[in-house]
């Protein structure tokens, strides 16, 4: 607008100029053989003209692309709108365990460019938990190399092992890989079977693990349920700060499988020190008898005769030579505020042993 502003000024300033002087003015203009010839009034009114007549054509240039510009928009952000809202009910449906809502999510609508893989990964899951297997192959097989890579138990859970682990392996080779990356893989080789890996691995990589106490406990819970005879040996390979958080749970173990004489110095100086806790919850799995353990917990009973966890070693140990009486006598008389949810399963137990479906029933529909 200044612009135009100084031009018509400018031709204002040469056509008064002429008037000053008492002359009309002249203007030639020639190229090649071509002229045009007139007074500068009549030029300047047509300069004038072709001013207004461009910035009439660029206000409706403006116009008409605005209107485009608001139009595509319109419609490019409808279509956002509606791949965040796909994204955010299949994250929903992941978070639910809900199997449906994810596929439903993705039916009309993709997520966002940049969270295909994701989506991928959430439909393979679903897809694996429904059973679908080569439908969550190809998911998987859609993903970026990078994002493969993330989902190493997916693939794992697709029975592609091979895959899985190689993805798991990757991290490895670092001197120092991250907790995340060493528990991956050790889960890796937990679900392959690896159980001697699993050893190695733990043996150069336990310090890089930062796991709870309840994380330790179930992973090693699934891998001595599945040494089952050679947990023995396996315990005894790893480090020492490695079984102090297995101990738990090769105890229940080596309880499991009526081997508690091989155990049976461990369990009497977890006895001694007052561990009574600890004990039960090894006991909990008992079978087959020991019986300087049962009289070592009964002279503990003589100091402490209405200690309830003793009490429940007590009775583990009687359904585990098949004292049934006992044992349902000792579990009917333990205090209800003492109960812990792992004391069920034992006096469930001993009482469809003895035919006591009903105490049996209350005690399985009684909420602890």
């Amino acid at each position: 607008m200044k612009s135009l502003l100084l031009i018509f000024v400018f031709a204002a300033v040469l056509a008064s100029g002429h008037l000053l002087v008492g002359d009309a003015g002249y203007v030639l203009i020639a190229f090649g053989k071509t002229t045009l010839e007139g007074t500068v009034y009549s030029f300047g009114a047509l300069l004038l003209m072709v001013l207004i007549l461009l910035l009439i054509l660029k206000a409706v240039v403006g116009w008409l692309w605005k209107g485009y510009r608001s139009t595509t928009g319109h419609f490019s952000n409808k279509k956002r709108i509606k791949s965040e809202q796909a994204l955010t009910d299949a994250i929903w449906g992941v978070l639910n365990d809900d199997v449906q809502m994810i596929k439903s999510a993705f039916t009309k609508n993709d997520a966002p460019m940049q969270w295909q893989d994701q989506q991928h990964a959430m439909l393979a899951k679903a897809a694996l938990q429904s059973g679908e297997q080569a439908e969550a192959l190809q998911h998987l097989q859609a993903m970026s190399d990078e994002s493969q890579a993330q989902v190493p138990k997916l693939w794992l859970n697709a029975n592609q092992s091979e895959q899985a682990l190689a993805l798991l392996s990757q991290p490895m080779q670092q001197k120092k890989p991250n907790a995340a990356a060493v528990s991956s893989y050790l889960d890796g080789l937990l679900h392959e079977q690896q159980l001697a890996d699993v050893v190695t691995t733990l043996s150069s990589k336990y310090k890089q693990l930062d796991l709870a106490t309840m994380q330790w406990h179930s992973f090693f819970k699934r891998f001595f349920d599945s040494a089952k005879q050679q947990a023995s040996d396996y315990f005894s390979q790893l480090p020492k700060a490695v079984q102090a958080h297995a101990q738990l749970a090769y105890l229940q173990s080596m309880a499991g499988q009526s081997c508690l004489e091989n155990v049976h110095d461990v369990l009497i100086k977890l006895l001694k020190k007052g561990q009574f806790s600890q004990l039960a919850q090894v006991l909990a799995y008992a079978k087959g008898a020991d019986i300087k353990l049962t009289q070592a917990i009964q002279t503990q009973l003589k100091k402490k005769p209405e200690h309830s966890e003793l009490l429940f070693c007590l009775a583990c140990m009687a359904n585990a030579e098949g004292d049934f009486e006992l044992a349902t006598k000792i579990f009917a008389s333990l205090p209800e505020q003492d109960w812990q949810r792992y004391w069920i399963e034992p006096a469930l137990y001993s009482f469809e042993q003895t035919g006591q479906f009903q105490r049996a029933y209350q005690l399985a529909r009684h909420q602890w």
